[in-house]
């Protein structure tokens, strides 16, 4: 068997470092949690957290995936950009910024109702006049609330609602903006 430039062995070929693209991406995240202002209760937090990523030279293999998920403390890290609203790797953007702001409330031991606000700036592909195809930076605000409760067999439930004002939707044949997000989620450690 002989090798032959761009071939590999087996003849099946080989990427070539001069047809590749090199491209940056960056990532960051931070999350606090403290008491609410001038309420003397330690059932009382906020808890919020900032997401960003900036890109050169993405395609949509290297673009960063942005999606509406359950819960990231259970699901996945907390490292990852939680868009409410969106579908599951809805967006692939070469640059975001996001804000989440949350209230949660301890009602019981094993109650706690929560609401939030979540605004995201996303750098997201588009179609223009003519058919082609352009990126513009778009803004999707979004309100949310839920509920997290232990559940039997010492387990999780939590059931949350929002609404993001920015996801372009096409039901029927007319776009329009605006998507729901329900999720229900039951997890268990085994």
């Amino acid at each position: 068997m002989t090798y032959e430039p761009g071939l590999g062995w087996l003849g099946v070929r080989v990427a070539d470092a001069d047809e590749e693209h090199d491209y940056f991406a960056a990532s960051f995240y931070a999350a606090a949690a403290g008491a609410v202002p001038f309420v003397d209760s330690e059932r009382h937090r906020l808890i919020a957290s900032a997401y960003a990523g900036l890109g050169k030279d993405l395609d949509r293999f290297s673009a960063f995936r942005l999606a509406g998920r359950p819960d990231a403390s259970e699901w996945e890290a907390i490292s990852r950009p939680d868009l409410p609203g969106a579908a599951f790797d809805e967006f692939f953007s070469r640059s975001y910024g996001i804000v989440d702001l949350r209230y949660r409330y301890e009602a019981l031991f094993f109650l706690y109702p929560y609401a939030y606000g979540n605004w995201a700036w996303i750098d997201r592909p588009r179609f223009k006049d003519g058919g082609s195809v352009g990126h513009t930076m778009d803004s999707l605000p979004t309100l949310g609330a839920g509920i997290i409760t232990g559940a039997p067999w010492h387990s999780r439930l939590e059931l949350s609602y929002a609404y993001n004002f920015g996801i372009l939707r096409n039901p029927e044949g007319q776009t329009e903006f605006g998507g729901h997000s329900l999720i229900v989620q039951w997890s268990k450690e085994f």
